[in-house]
């Protein structure tokens, strides 16, 4: 049975049983994509959403992979699909998903809002707000949860996006970096442990 914690705000379109459907979804992907079979229809609810996604594994309460997609006009189901094979087996701080991981592993599905221009650090709400830093030399991105568990002030939050961007942690105040804010709704299965 897979339990659904919802966090943040609500993203229309997206209702409790939807998001049930979802993560008993993205769980038949895993079991499918390790088995090598073909992959289960997404729900039916999800035909006409569109939006970016990012999807985190957890194995015993520790990061397996984590990946997401910033494109806003592309099918929801087809970001998450996508991006729920990503995280198993493309991150590549982590070995590909095996079988014997399956019902260990809780999946978190996070629905992005478009990014939008910060335009001070004093807007920012830590456990609200997730950073995308653009920059000439780098991209980052760090989900609003990161923050919120590493207790760090909006500063800290937007030198930490630079380095997770591979950049000095004050780049994000290079006159060609553009910071960016976004929110991401997530909700979470947890392990069948």
């Amino acid at each position: 049975m897979t339990e659904c914690q919802t966090t943040l705000a609500e993203v229309p379109g997206l209702t409790e049983d939807l998001k049930i459907k979802i993560l008993s979804w993205s769980r038949q992907i895993l079991a499918a994509a390790t088995a090598g079979q073909s992959l289960p229809p997404a729900p039916e609810e999800l035909a006409d959403l569109r939006g970016g996604v990012f999807v985190t594994l957890k194995k015993l309460g520790k990061l397996r992979g984590c990946i997401g997609r910033f494109d806003f006009t592309g099918l929801l189901a087809d970001a998450i699909e996508s991006m729920v094979k990503a995280a198993a087996f493309d991150d590549p701080r982590f070995n590909p998903v095996v079988s014997s991981e399956l019902d260990l592993l809780e999946i978190t599905i996070s629905v992005l809002t478009e990014p939008k221009p910060l335009t001070s650090l004093d807007d920012l709400v830590i456990g609200r707000d997730g950073l995308y830093l653009l920059h000439p030399h780098g991209r980052g991105v760090l989900l609003p949860v990161v923050a919120e568990e590493y207790g760090w002030t909006p500063l800290e939050f937007a030198r930490q996006t630079s380095v997770k961007a591979g950049l000095n942690p004050g780049a994000w105040e290079d006159p060609k970096a553009n910071l960016l804010v976004f929110t991401a709704p997530s909700f979470t299965s947890k392990s069948l442990d």
